[in-house]
């Protein structure tokens, strides 16, 4: 597992994150993001891409080489609003690493899925809620994983 120190460290007596004071103080220099002890930890990236549109996401390092990372390891609320802020000034649009449900049609993020389960194919197409729901063999249907083969 990657392991990053929270970005949001006490630098010059400000939160890097955020301008203002660290919310764990002096211990925030030193606090592992996966601890999520701050607020402001999470599972999001903020990064620019070479096309300059902003990518928010759940998945790690982008496929696409990215040109600047603005945020690691935070919060889904304020991974948005440094996206949408940067955004702005850019004149960019801002993309996530958001899916949409086959089955109910409700937006997710991969990182809502439970990590200790077994990667799946369907985890890509079905919220958590439709993947507990329908069996594999359904799923696989679905997906258009399962089909008859006569030889």
């Amino acid at each position: 597992m990657l392991r990053r120190l929270c970005l949001n460290f006490v630098l010059g007596g400000k939160c890097y994150a955020t301008g203002g004071k660290c919310a764990l103080g002096a211990k925030g220099a030193s606090v592992k993001n996966e601890a999520l002890e701050c607020k402001l930890h999470g599972k999001y990236d903020v990064w620019v891409l070479q096309d300059d549109n902003l990518l928010v996401t759940d998945l790690g390092f982008p496929s696409e080489e990215p040109k600047q990372c603005l945020a690691l390891g935070i919060n889904q609320r304020l991974a948005a609003r440094i996206a949408a802020e940067k955004s702005e000034k850019l004149g960019r649009a801002v993309l996530t690493t958001q899916h949409r449900c086959f089955q109910c049609g409700s937006r997710f993020w991969m990182s809502e899925h439970d990590a200790s389960e077994t990667p799946e194919p369907g985890k890509r197409y079905f919220c958590p809620t439709c993947m507990r729901q329908e069996s594999k063999q359904r799923i696989e249907e679905r997906l258009g994983l399962r089909s008859s083969w006569c030889g």
